[in-house]
């Protein structure tokens, strides 16, 4: 039989085609890879918009490459941590799950249905599927690194469900099991957070310092520092708890009028509003920029670190379309709130807003929407902390009305208590460890109150020399306590720490 001779150009040919072929997957995995990275040097920077568009690409022009699982998980987390789109995030998980529910990002992925789950409510149900989610992690995948992580939220959530004994146990076992992860640093913190809940801030410190020589140079590391600061202040340095800090925000020229409040950012913007608008400086006092609103009535800063101003009966989001607020009444067109004199944001993305004419406050959705009436109360101040506890200032008693996030009465500070009284509470605020401070315009002092509304520290400096509270207005407080006071004596924000 004879044998069949190729030319030799088509033998190469060949040869070259097979191999192109084989390193077509390598060369897309390569690809894949590289785009994966860039995504993460963004995140990295900070420009998440283009990390987004850096993992979409991957997932949707390699799904099949080792990275796409990747790039997935990591959209699922800038939609939960920074989006705050609990919306998107869950579309992202669920795809996760499906698609590569053997991948090494699936643990994550359960980590994150159940952060999603106790995100969007925290009722008894909602906490046990939490719950039963960070389970599944060590459950299905023993192994993985994801375990560590799905205990600490175990924790948390149990934490923010005030099953404080459930959650030192789950807490206990990070720090024992994985003592160099830094799961084991965001246990001692949230550990710390609880005893200085239970009133055992003296047992704390030995926690922070423990995080900071662990972890130098980390979020937590910074995070320990901050709880530090605030409980000397409030608990060894007292009862000279503040100190003006021989720092005004906003020069003598600026003479800022018809103040409507003031904001720190998660990035450490200082934020004045007025009746102009918002007024931003950096964290050294800085002007950085300014959002226009005529007549603005309140403000806030959203998930997104965009200012949303309060105007007659709109809310408008900068840069964003204004929208309406009304409440449905039965059998006639919605009724418009005609001015909302203060507005925040609960942990799940709702809104409340102080209604004047009916003296309401107002549940409604991110777009504006009209949820429930959370409370009825004559307020023009509301904070809430950490476990969307909200306290308002009740304008009728002069007193705090503290309730929980669905609007029921937990407890009042009274207008007249032990070595304090407050004569025309003006404004409210929670530090990052729960401590409230409630400012009165009329005796021109700051109250601070901790565990069992106990009075800690007042800060009061009266007289006329140089950042003195003459005629406190509004104020503000960062992550690691300092107060940003705006006080209509001098007409800028003064800075107490």
């Amino acid at each position: 039989m004879k044998k069949l001779l190729l030319p030799v150009g088509l033998l190469i040919f060949a040869f070259t085609a097979a191999a192109e072929v084989r390193s077509a997957p390598q060369a897309s995995e390569d690809l894949a890879r590289r785009q994966y990275d860039s995504g993460l040097s963004f995140v990295q920077n900070g420009r998440y918009a283009e990390a987004l568009k850096d993992f979409q690409a991957v997932v949707d022009s390699f799904p099949q490459s080792a990275s796409a699982d990747d790039a997935l998980l990591q959209i699922c987390l800038y939609q939960l941590e920074i989006a705050q789109d609990t919306a998107a995030a869950q579309l992202a998980a669920d795809k996760l799950l499906k698609e590569y529910p053997a991948s090494d990002s699936a643990p994550m992925g359960y980590v994150v249905i159940g952060r999603l789950t106790i995100a969007k409510s925290r009722a008894a149900a909602d906490v046990e599927g939490a719950l039963a989610s960070f389970e599944r992690v060590s459950r299905l995948f023993p192994g993985s690194p994801a375990v560590a992580a799905a205990r600490f939220y175990a924790g948390d959530t149990l934490r923010l469900s005030r099953r404080h004994d459930d959650a030192q146990q789950q807490f206990r076992r990070v720090i024992l099991e994985y003592p160099e992860s830094i799961w084991a640093a965001r246990a001692n913190l949230a550990t710390a957070a609880d005893l200085v809940g239970a009133d055992k801030a003296s047992q704390a410190f030995a926690r922070l310092q423990r995080i900071r020589e662990q972890f130098p140079g980390s979020v937590e590391a910074a995070s320990a520092l901050n709880y530090n600061t605030i409980l000397y202040r409030l608990y060894l340095r007292k009862p000279s708890a503040y100190a003006f800090g021989n720092r005004f925000i906003g020069t003598e020229r600026d003479k800022f009028r018809d103040v409507i409040g003031v904001a720190v950012d998660r990035a450490g913007h200082i934020l004045l509003g007025h009746k102009q608008g918002v007024s931003i400086f950096d964290a050294n006092g800085t002007p950085s920029r300014q959002v226009a609103g005529v007549e603005a009535s309140a403000f806030f800063v959203d998930a997104r670190d965009k200012v949303v101003l309060a105007r007659a009966d709109m809310l408008v989001p900068e840069g964003a379309v204004p929208m309406a607020v009304a409440v449905p009444v039965t059998g006639k067109l919605p009724r418009q709130v005609e001015q909302m004199p203060t507005v925040i944001t609960l942990s799940g993305g709702d809104r409340l807003v102080s209604d004047s004419k009916t003296r309401t406050v107002l549940r409604i959705t991110q777009a504006g929407k009209f949820v429930s009436n959370f409370a009825t109360i004559n307020t023009d101040r509301l904070a809430r902390n950490e476990f969307d506890d909200v306290a308002m200032i009740d304008r009728d008693s002069k007193s705090i009305v503290i309730v929980d996030r669905d609007g029921k009465n937990t407890t009042r500070i009274v207008a007249k208590g032990t070595n304090y009284v407050l004569e025309d509470p003006a404004d409210v605020a929670f530090d990052a460890l729960g401590h409230l401070y409630v400012l009165d315009a009329k005796r021109a002092a700051i109250h601070v109150f901790g565990p069992k509304n106990r009075l800690i520290a007042t800060i009061a400096s009266t007289g006329k020399e140089a950042g003195s509270l003459q005629k406190p207005k509004a104020m503000a407080l960062d992550g690691a306590g300092r107060l940003f006071v705006f006080d209509e004596g001098s007409q800028r924000i003064q800075v107490y720490q």
